[in-house]
C-alpha cells in the first residue's frame, strides 16, 4: 500500500477497512486488469456444470402467480411470459415476436439458466431476462443475453462486466454452443431499433 495506494480527492487509507470501499475497490482493479483489451481473448474458457450443462425449453413446466403475456408458438417454446413488472417483459417479448431477425426467444424464468459472477468477495448467480436466437445475415445465427434494465446501479455494472467481459467471451472461444452475445436494454419501447443497431443489420 506505501509503493502503490495513491488517496485522491480527501480519500484516506483506512477507508480501505471498510468492507463496502474494500471490497468495491478490489473489484474495479480486478475488472480493469481484465479487460479485454488487456487481455488475449482465447486464454478464457468456460467451466461446464458437471451436470446439466446444455439447457433446454423442451421440459419447462411450472405454475405461477405473476402476470403473464401469452406467446406466439412459432417463436417461443414456452406458452407464457411470466413478466415481473407491470409491462416491461410483455413488451421486450411483443417486438422480439414482431422481428423477423428474432427466431426464437425465451423469457429466462425456471429454465436454470445463470451466469456466475463475483461481487463483494461472494459468488453469485445472474439470471438474465431473456435469450434470443437472432439471424444478423451471417451463417450462423447470434444467441443473444437480453437484459432490460432500469436504474443504473454497480451491482448491474458487475453483473454486466462478467457476462460480456467473460462469460460470452469464455463460451464463444469454446466453440461447442455457436455464437453468443450481450445486450442491455433500457427502454423496453425500443427493442427493435436497440437489436438492429447493436448488430448492425
Amino acid at each position: 500500500m506505501k509503493s502503490y495506494l495513491h488517496c485522491k480527492d480527501n480519500t484516506y487509507p483506512q477507508m480501505l477497512l471498510i468492507d463496502e470501499y474494500r471490497h468495491s475497490a478490489a473489484h474495479r482493479i480486478y475488472q480493469a486488469v481484465t479487460k479485454p483489451e488487456r487481455t488475449k481473448p482465447e486464454t478464457l474458457l468456460p467451466i461446464l456444470r458437471s451436470h446439466d450443462s446444455v439447457g433446454s425449453t423442451r421440459h419447462v413446466a411450472f405454475d405461477t402467480a405473476r402476470p403473464v403475456y401469452p406467446t406466439e408458438p412459432k417463436k417461443c417454446h414456452i406458452s407464457h411470459v411470466v413478466a415481473d413488472t407491470d409491462s416491461w417483459e410483455q413488451k421486450t417479448a411483443q417486438a422480439l415476436e414482431e422481428m423477423d431477425e428474432v427466431i426464437h426467444y425465451v423469457k429466462n424464468h425456471n429454465l436454470g439458466f445463470t451466469i456466475p459472477y463475483i461481487a463483494y468477495e461472494r459468488t453469485k448467480q445472474y439470471t438474465p431476462d431473456f435469450i434470443a436466437k437472432v439471424n444478423i445475415g451471417e451463417d450462423e445465427p447470434v444467441n443473444l443475453i437480453l437484459e432490460v434494465s432500469g436504474r443504473a446501479t454497480e451491482n448491474k455494472a458487475v453483473k454486466r462486466d462478467a457476462t460480456k467481459n467473460f462469460w460470452v467471451r469464455a463460451v464463444n472461444n469454446f466453440k461447442e454452443f455457436k455464437q453468443w452475445d450481450f445486450l442491455e436494454i433500457s427502454d423496453p419501447w425500443d427493442v427493435q431499433n436497440t437489436i438492429v443497431a447493436h448488430f448492425n443489420i
